[in-house]
């Protein structure tokens, strides 16, 4: 007469636990990866929110004075101007800081001319390459030339 073998409850337990924690392994990568996107593209939509707000603010301070560098300052304070250009310095939530503690750079490039107002609006991240993360060029006629031409 044949000895039927019976398969240890033990062992099968055990192979069931191992399926387990396979899955829950594989399953929690999962979420992870998921998570580390969500975390990216909220990091990304804050970056191009503020950087609409601020070049609708730009736009409208050129638009409105005389394009010149001190203008900027006068009416978007924080950024620190030369002859031709403005820089403002935000840290991770944006806010105006020195430039050592800076994660993100504000650069406007005055490009001076008698008939238009005109400049190069960049946003750089502070990280090891300085990456652009956005750039933008405005012109407006300039009042001066306007006022001229409508006594002419």
């Amino acid at each position: 007469m044949k000895q039927i073998q019976s398969h240890s409850k033990n062992s099968l337990f055990l192979m069931e636990m191992i399926f387990v924690l396979l899955f829950l392994s594989l399953s929690s990568a999962a979420c992870i990866r998921i998570f580390a996107a969500a975390e990216k593209n909220h990091v990304h939509a804050v970056e191009n929110r503020q950087i609409q707000a601020h070049t609708v603010s730009v736009s409208e301070i050129m638009e409105g004075s005389d394009g010149n560098a001190d203008s900027f300052v006068k009416y978007l304070p924080g950024g620190i101007s030369d002859s031709s250009s403005v820089n403002w310095y935000y840290d991770r939530n944006w806010n105006i800081c020195d430039k050592q503690n800076a994660s993100y750079r504000m650069l406007l490039e005055l490009s001076p001319s008698l008939c238009k107002k005109a400049g190069t609006l960049s946003f750089y991240r502070m990280d090891a390459d300085h990456a652009l993360l956005h750039s933008t060029e405005f012109r407006f006629p300039s009042i001066q030339s306007a006022l001229k031409e409508e006594e002419s």
